[in-house]
């Protein structure tokens, strides 16, 4: 309210100053007038004052001249000041009157005036629109109906900021109008003012398991441990905790969270099949994880001069029968020989090209004097040996494999 009055005034004061600067320029124009004529007047004087001198004219004359003369002056000053007057009132507070009244008229309409008159009727709107949105779930509201109930909620915390109900809901709103970041600040707000409410604790988590992002798996996986530290049961935590585990990579722990998550649903439940068919991935994942095969690599003592002091050792796995991409591979700096190098699934080059899901092993390995994988004149290699999934460990020799073709 006092910040509309300062505006106006700001608007009445811009008028005034138009008024002010307007008049003096008019006042200019005619005091520059009024000084030609006196400039005119005091020649005329002058000139009769040098004619009597001269004997041109009688002393009698001059005076009637000079009484003529002072009348007209008079006279013709009178009438611009009239003049000047009249100016001012049609030429300078109309336009002045109208620029008030359209700042005025402009302020209320596309102002902060209008602004606040928009959110004062979002705030009126607040519960007509909150019953809509919560019954449809924000699923049948339209965008506008949203951006106006999150205008509203923003006045109504602007008033209580320590709300944590309407920090939820303005959270949730924010998150269905696309505004992450805002909607983590709202969920945040809201769960700082209630740390207790497992609502809060829930939707905040799914939230921050949605980004994908490893700074917000962190935070989720605390807020779910919190929930579950107070109901272990609780179908929501294990399977957002499952959803966490799997995506950092802890499939042992998805698949435990997964695995007591069933036993307490009905198979009736519409969740039932998604959460075992997560589980049953989580399992091959975590299969995949705890199979390892170990190769012993080591050099014939032929190639021993011919290994680059700088070069590189592959020890790779891939399909036989497939494609030239290793499922597996450990790259590290020639050292001393024999060594030891442990292959498994964190070794995979492609998310979705890994050693568990071979049907055979064809083991390898490379000495590059670059840091190439691909095979490149004067490298050295093992003859590959092909083995079952599941074998546990193999042994290599590095030699030059052409002086044997």
């Amino acid at each position: 309210m006092w910040m509309n009055l300062l505006m106006i005034a700001v608007v009445v004061l811009a008028g005034g100053v138009f008024l002010m600067v307007t008049g003096r320029r008019q006042h200019e124009r005619q005091r520059t007038r009024l000084d030609v004529n006196r400039e005119l007047y005091e020649q005329r004087i002058q000139e009769l004052d040098q004619e009597v001198a001269e004997g041109l004219l009688s002393e009698d004359a001059a005076q009637r001249s000079r009484r003529e003369l002072d009348k007209r002056f008079v006279h013709e000053n009178a009438e611009l000041e009239q003049v000047h007057d009249e100016r001012i009132r049609s030429d300078i507070w109309l336009p002045a009157v109208i620029v008030m009244v359209l700042g005025i008229a402009g302020y209320m309409a596309f102002g902060s005036w209008g602004l606040q008159r928009q959110a004062d009727e979002a705030l009126q709107a607040l519960p007509e629109l909150g019953r809509k949105v919560i019954s449809d779930d924000t699923a049948q509201t339209t965008p506008e109906e949203l951006e106006t109930f999150a205008l509203g909620l923003r006045q109504k915390l602007l008033r209580a900021p320590d709300d944590a109900v309407a920090w939820l809901v303005y959270g949730r709103v924010m998150l269905a109008l696309g505004q992450m970041e805002q909607a983590i600040d709202a969920f945040e707000k809201s769960y700082q003012l209630d740390p207790e409410r497992t609502s809060t604790q829930l939707s905040y988590a799914q939230l921050l398991v949605s980004t994908g992002d490893e700074q917000y798996l962190g935070k989720a996986a605390r807020l779910l441990s919190q929930v579950l530290s107070d109901d272990p049961q609780n179908a929501d935590a294990l399977s957002l905790l499952g959803v966490v585990a799997y995506q950092r990579g802890d499939f042992e722990q998805a698949v435990s969270a997964w695995n007591l998550l069933l036993q307490q649903l009905p198979e009736a439940d519409p969740r039932y099949q998604a959460i075992q068919q997560a589980l049953a991935d989580a399992e091959q994942q975590l299969a995949g994880a705890q199979m390892t095969l170990e190769v012993l690599v080591d050099v014939h003592p032929s190639v021993i001069t011919q290994v680059p002091p700088d070069g590189t050792l592959f020890v790779y796995v891939r399909d036989p029968d497939g494609a030239p991409i290793p499922a597996a591979v450990v790259r590290q700096p020639v050292g001393e020989f024999p060594v030891l190098v442990t292959l498994s699934d964190a070794d995979a080059m492609l998310d979705d090209y890994r050693l568990s899901g071979l049907q055979q092993w064809q083991v390898m390995a490379r000495i590059s004097d670059d840091e190439r994988i691909d095979q490149a004149p004067g490298d050295l290699d093992a003859e590959p040996v092909v083995v079952e999934p599941g074998t546990e460990q193999v042994k290599l020799v590095i030699k030059d494999l052409k002086l044997e073709l």
